[in-house]
C-alpha cells in the first residue's frame, strides 16, 4: 500500500478519502508541523505528501524523497513548490485554489476593523491597567468610520471579490486592480488605485511580477493617512520600506498577515501600537482547514486510483 506523509498532526477524519487507499505517515508533533529534518529523515519511502503550504518542496525534499510521485498542498498558495524541479522529475502537484477564500476575507476585515477603530491597542490599554489608571480620555480613542471611505484591493481573484462583498456591507466604495484590465466600473490602474484610496489591501499570489510590489515609491502613492495590510505573501512587499512609511506618518496604519521572512518580523514593528500583526492565519478556521485537507486528500487519492484530479498545477 502507498504511504503517504503528512506534515502535521490533524483528526484522521480530515484524510478519508484515502481510508483503504494509502498508509498514513503523520508525526505526533501537537499543533507544530514537523520540522525539515525529521520531513527528511521519513519521506524517503512515500509516494505523496500533503502539507499545509509550509513545507518548501525543492531539490534538497526531492532527493530524499526518492519516491514521491504527488504533492498535495492544503493550501491555496504553491510558492513552496519548486514548479520547475517537480517537471524536470515528473512530480504532479495540487492546491486548494478555493478552500481557504472565505476566512481569509474574514481575516481581512477583522483587521481593517482592528485598525480604523484602535481595537488591538484598546486591549492593550485594559489589560496593562492603564485605563484604571489614567480614567476616562474619550479624545484619545478616535478611530476612523468606514462608510464613506475607500478601499483599494491590488488584486480581484476569489478572496478579492469576496472582501469587496463585506467592505461593501460596511459602506465603503471599492475599487481594485488587476494585471489585465477590464471594463469593471471599479478597475483602477496600480497608481490611481493608490492615490484613490483610503485603504489598501494587498491580495495578490506571489511571482516575479509581484514580489516587492509595493516598494518606497508605490507607499509614497498612496494617500497620506492611508491604511495598508497585506493578507497575501509577505514578499510582495518591501517590509522595510512600509516600515519607514509609517515611522514617517505618511501611513496611519498597517496590518501584516504575511511577512518577508517569516516567522521573523522586522522588529520596528513590535513598538507601533498603530499596526496589526497575526502569524500567517488568514484561512485558520476549523471549518476551512477541514476542507482544505479533505479536498487535498482527495486530489492524492484521484492520483493513486489514475483519475483526473481537480486542482492541478504546474
Amino acid at each position: 500500500m502507498p504511504r503517504v506523509f503528512v506534515t502535521v498532526s490533524i483528526p484522521r477524519e480530515h484524510l478519508s478519502p484515502l481510508d483503504g487507499l494509502a498508509e498514513i505517515v503523520m508525526p505526533d508533533n501537537g499543533v507544530k508541523a514537523a520540522p525539515r529534518a525529521q520531513v527528511l529523515e521519513q519521506i524517503g519511502d512515500c509516494e505523496a505528501v500533503l502539507s499545509q503550504g509550509e513545507l518548501r518542496v525543492d531539490a534538497e525534499l526531492l532527493d530524499a524523497a526518492k519516491s514521491l510521485k504527488f504533492v498535495a498542498n492544503a493550501a491555496m498558495g504553491i510558492d513552496n513548490l519548486d514548479l520547475a524541479e517537480l517537471r524536470r522529475r515528473g512530480i504532479a502537484a495540487s492546491n486548494t485554489p478555493a478552500a481557504f477564500a472565505e476566512s481569509t476575507a474574514d481575516h481581512t476585515l477583522g483587521l481593517m476593523l482592528a485598525l480604523a477603530r484602535r481595537i488591538a491597542e484598546g486591549d492593550r490599554f485594559v489589560r496593562t491597567g492603564d485605563w484604571a489608571r489614567r480614567g476616562m480620555e474619550p479624545l484619545r480613542w478616535e478611530g476612523t468610520l468606514l462608510g464613506g471611505k475607500t478601499l483599494g484591493i491590488i488584486g480581484y481573484g476569489r478572496i478579492a471579490q469576496m472582501v469587496e462583498t463585506r467592505a461593501r456591507a460596511f459602506g465603503m466604495e471599492v475599487v481594485h486592480t488587476k494585471a489585465t484590465p477590464h471594463e469593471h466600473p471599479g478597475y483602477r490602474s496600480l497608481d490611481s488605485l493608490l492615490a484613490e484610496s483610503d485603504a489598501v489591501v494587498v491580495l495578490v499570489p506571489l511571482t516575479p511580477d509581484t514580489r516587492r510590489l509595493i516598494d518606497a515609491e508605490r507607499l509614497a502613492k498612496m494617500k497620506r493617512g492611508a491604511f495598508f495590510l497585506n493578507v497575501a505573501r509577505g514578499k510582495v512587499m518591501d517590509e522595510a520600506a512600509v516600515v519607514e512609511s509609517l515611522r514617517s506618518g505618511h501611513l496611519a496604519g498597517a496590518a501584516f498577515d504575511v511577512y518577508e521572512e517569516e516567522p521573523v518580523v522586522n522588529e520596528a514593528l513590535f513598538a507601533m501600537e498603530n499596526v496589526i500583526l497575526t502569524p500567517h492565519i488568514g484561512g485558520a478556521t476549523k471549518e476551512q482547514r477541514r476542507r482544505g485537507r479533505l479536498e487535498a486528500a482527495g486530489e492524492i487519492a484521484r492520483f493513486l486510483k489514475g483519475e483526473e484530479r481537480w486542482f492541478p498545477v504546474g
